[in-house]
């Protein structure tokens, strides 16, 4: 898995782990497909327990490439 620079910015900001990325990228859920620039780009999506993990990736050479992230925080009760 290859992690973007922007990618990595999106990380830090929303406290996303390497960590969860990895899980969504093999437990989550296909939301997503479209070709972009010649490329077919794929949205998974994951429900953690404070918040719903969006990512947005690639594959290149065979290899996951993560182009960016972003989640959606759960209210907690």
């Amino acid at each position: 898995m290859i992690i973007s620079e922007h990618a990595e910015e999106k990380m830090k900001k929303k406290d996303i782990t390497k960590e969860e990325i990895e899980r969504c990228l093999i437990d989550g859920e296909i939301i997503f497909r479209k070709i972009i620039k010649g490329e077919m780009r794929y949205v998974k999506k994951i429900e953690l327990k404070y918040k719903k993990l969006f990512v947005i990736y690639t594959i290149r050479n065979d290899e996951e490439r993560v182009i960016t992230c972003y989640t959606i925080r759960k209210k907690r009760l």
